[in-house]
Parts: structure tokens; sequence; C-alpha cells
């Protein structure tokens, strides 16, 4: 357990380095998306996630996010979007454990849908561990703690690098 909890450490400054890149890219990549469509080309695409194109809320139903918009509005939206899920492509494909083959060896720990842990192994016999907490505050916001790999593979390759502290509102 030690040693993927030093490798989560070690990757923490490069996470941190791509999700501000992300932050400020963000305004920049939701214009060129405007006129390039909703999916960011080649490595760019690493800026936001990688199994939803940049109008994913609304696809994913995510509340706030709105269909047919246009304009500024859209570019908002799209600029949001890259915000909520800031290099998650990075996190997946460079700083992420391969799911082929993963297993979760220790089940989850606590049977809190609130809160989780898990600790997985790769088909190669490395370890990496998955902590999630969403705590309940005041009117519907939670705040979310997720550190670790996490547990599912959105992309059906990777379990993505994460480092997620924020509010969250059902």
């Amino acid at each position: 357990m030690s040693k993927c909890i030093l490798r989560y450490i070690a990757y923490l400054p490069v996470n941190l380095l791509f999700v501000g890149l992300a932050y400020l890219l963000s305004p920049f990549l939701a214009a060129w998306s405007m006129k390039h469509g909703p999916v960011l080309p080649g490595r760019w695409q690493w800026f936001s996630t990688l199994d939803a194109d940049l109008d994913g809320g609304v696809g994913q139903g995510v509340r706030g996010y709105e269909p047919n918009l246009t304009g500024w509005r859209l570019w908002w939206q799209r600029t949001c979007w890259i915000c909520r899920n800031p290099a998650h492509g990075w996190q997946s494909e460079l700083l992420g454990m391969p799911a082929a083959g993963s297993a979760v060896i220790k089940g989850v720990i606590s049977f809190d849908p609130n809160r989780q842990w898990y600790l997985m192994e790769t088909a190669g016999g490395i370890r990496f561990f998955c902590f999630k907490c969403d705590r309940p505050l005041v009117d519907g916001f939670y705040l979310k703690l997720w550190f670790g790999w996490v547990n599912k593979s959105y992309d059906g390759q990777n379990h993505h690098y994460a480092f997620q502290v924020g509010l969250k509102r059902t």
C-alpha cells in the first residue's frame, strides 16, 4: 500500500500543473470548439474528458447544462465543462492505471455510499487505491473529496488519477 501512496504523491505536482493549464486554457479551448465543433483535436481533448465531448453535460443530464445553445452561452457552457472536468484526459492516459484485467482486491471497505474506499490491482500487479467522500453541507451542496485513482474506468481504458476537492450540488 505504501508504494501506491508514494506513486500518488509523486504524480501530484504534474497533475496540479495539468489541471491549472486546463483552467487557464478553458476559455481558449472553448472558443476553438465554437469554430471546429465540440470535440477538441488530438491531445487537446486531454484537457477535458475522454468519455464525452465539450457538450457532455447536456448528454449526461448534468444540472445546469442546456441543449441547443449558441454564441456566448454555448462558449460559456463549454468553458464550464472543461473546468468541471479539468485534465481528465491527462489524468487517464498519462497518470492513469490500466483498466484491462484490473480488479478490486479489498472490496469496498465502507458501505456508506457517500464514503468509499477501494484497493485495486492492475493485471501487472501494481496496486492502487481510491477514496471518495461526499459530505453533505447545506441546501443540497456536498463537499466532494476524491483521491487516488477512480474505481470506475470512464473511458474503458484507464482508471484516471483523482485529486478533487470541491463543492457539488445534487
